[in-house]
């Protein structure tokens, strides 16, 4: 699932940097405690899939909850269409039980935001269900968002964003603002998936660097390539440990047997090699494979989305393998509990160079160390 954004242009390749005369001044480290200006909030989340393992903007949400000082959070997530739910319920159904996962928990989630079953006392969900029976039409979109604030009796907001999202400077200064904060996850013009909207989501950063009163990211990589790119030197560090609140209570995983899998008999403890998150673009497949035949002593666990991996497909049927498909966040840490050890097998790419993975976080939350590929065997 990636940036939703409105219009979509030929796309150029992203610039590469210059090469730096002298090391960039490290950015301010910042709270989130404070940064809301105001008693209500709107925010717009970039993709249809908040409640799964590892978005940002939950973590944000939950602190809200706990703020004394916010009496409103209404959330936009992109336009949802009856093709883009015909195509996760056809997935949902048609993919094997691990990959369908995803699509199951997407429905899942989408039904439960449109009938306020996610709603709370504070917090409110709202995503736009395009017509059928018209041409989809941004000018019907702005004018419903704007009737959410209004009903919700949202005054002077906060606005808190996360590009590519689906807004624009229009819609966000009609709502009268008295701060807008950009938080910037990822440089989502490096998706594969992406590479047609690479125009529209660097006019969207252009245009939020702008505008916004506070830009602040989770990866000192990003800050350093946009400052340069967008010269905005004003980017501040806010790591996804500072977002971390008080454990949920969890769902209690199934317990771990001597073969990696669910139930059974149990025999001598087996070491399990656990990740969570995405298994697709930042995989490295071949490393991670190798590992795996060279450790057929231990157990390897994978929680995430698994449709489209060319890793899953080649790993799914190891005997030291077990796939969790797609969980909520509670549901995962369940599992990440039961780690022994945690892995970030990613590429070495401008992708990953630009991101901060949430499931650092998690496996330091779990207190689960993480350990090189390399250094499996000598465990």
């Amino acid at each position: 699932m990636q940036a939703g954004t409105a219009a979509v242009k030929a796309a150029p390749t992203v610039a590469t940097k210059a090469p730096r005369k002298s090391a960039p001044k490290k950015p301010k480290e910042i709270s989130p405690h404070g940064l809301v200006k105001g008693k209500h909030i709107v925010c717009f989340w970039k993709q249809n899939d908040l409640g799964l393992f590892g978005r940002r903007p939950d973590r944000w949400i939950a602190l809200w909850e706990k703020d004394p000082e916010i009496e409103k959070v209404l959330v936009f997530e992109p336009p949802l269409s009856q093709m883009a739910l015909e195509e996760w319920l056809k997935r949902a159904v048609t993919l094997d039980a691990t990959s369908g996962s995803e699509y199951r928990l997407l429905l899942d989630q989408a039904v439960a935001k449109l009938q306020g079953q996610c709603d709370t006392a504070k917090t409110s969900y709202k995503t736009y269900l395009t017509p059928t029976d018209k041409p989809a039409d941004n000018q019907d979109y702005l004018r419903w968002v704007l009737q959410q604030v209004r009903e919700q009796g949202i005054n002077l907001p906060t606005v808190v964003l996360w590009p590519a999202c689906y807004a624009n400077a229009a819609l966000v200064q009609a709502m009268r603002p008295q701060h807008i904060i950009t938080d910037l996850v990822d440089d989502q013009r490096l998706f594969p998936a992406n590479a047609q909207m690479v125009p529209t989501i660097t006019a969207q950063y252009q245009t939020w660097l702008g505008l916004s009163d506070m830009v602040l990211s989770n990866s000192l990589e990003l800050i350093e390539a946009f400052s340069e790119e967008f010269a905005h030197h004003g980017i501040a560090y806010l790591p996804n440990e500072a977002l971390s609140t008080a454990p949920a209570k969890t769902k209690v995983a199934a317990p771990r047997d001597s073969k990696g899998g669910q139930g059974g008999k149990t025999g001598k403890k087996r070491l399990v090699v656990g990740f969570v998150g995405n298994m697709r673009e930042r995989m490295d497949s071949e490393a991670l494979l190798k590992a795996i035949a060279e450790n057929l002593d231990k157990d390897f666990w994978f929680v995430g989305q698994t449709h489209g991996s060319d890793f899953y497909a080649k790993a799914r049927n190891q005997p030291n393998c077990k796939f969790w498909g797609t969980l909520r966040q509670d549901e995962a840490e369940a599992v990440v509990v039961q780690f022994d050890v945690a892995i970030v097998p990613f590429l070495d790419t401008p992708l990953v160079a630009r991101m901060s993975p949430m499931k650092r976080e998690t496996y330091a939350k779990g207190k689960v160390p993480v350990v090189a590929l390399e250094g499996l065997k000598s465990l």
